[in-house]
């Protein structure tokens, strides 16, 4: 597979292009749709190709791994929008309308202007170049970045106020927690 080129046209010489090509590739046996309705994520492999197995030695001792990876399946007019709804808000709330458009950048959308994912997946076992994994919120065949183990040391985590106020009202009307 050819590498992914991105140039941007009022870019300076130090960034006029650069190539990135997969390390390896999601292998899940859910569908696309089941995936992007699944709260929790999905179960699935990601594969590493031959050329790059020996950068997974040590890995297997995480609980976590970061997947970075290339939306491979977002279209072209989806990379321009830049107010959207978080979906997930949307399925759970007793009113869709209520849920507060906000900036792509304060969401977890893939339509972005780059598509670039970066998911937080369990990882179950490695065997060999295979990582199982867990918690999987990409499709099947998406190309695999990079990959890094998860270390949370001093993190501190804080929401904005629109976002604790859906997350309330989707616990007070479905039942439902959301923890993060």
């Amino acid at each position: 597979m050819r590498g992914v080129v991105f140039v941007e046209d009022e870019c300076n010489a130090k960034c006029s292009a650069f190539n990135l090509k997969p390390i390896g590739f999601v292998r899940t046996r859910h569908r696309d749709d089941e995936i992007s309705e699944s709260f929790e994520g999905v179960d699935g492999t990601i594969e590493i190709l031959d050329d790059f197995s020996a950068g997974l030695e040590g890995l297997e001792g995480f609980s976590h791994i970061l997947v970075v990876a290339y939306l491979h399946k977002i279209p072209l007019d989806a990379r321009k929008a830049m107010m959207v709804k978080p979906k997930w808000l949307v399925k759970y709330a007793e009113d869709p309308r209520s849920i507060p458009e906000v900036g792509v950048f304060a969401t977890r959308s893939p339509h972005r202007p780059n598509p670039i994912a970066l998911s937080v997946v369990r990882l179950i076992e490695r065997e060999g170049k295979n990582l199982k994994v867990d918690d999987l919120d990409l499709y099947d065949g998406t190309p695999v970045l990079d990959l890094k183990p998860y270390i949370p040391l001093n993190c501190c985590v804080r929401f904005p106020a629109w976002f604790l106020e859906m997350q309330k009202k989707v616990r007070d009307t479905k039942g439902k927690e959301l923890t993060f």
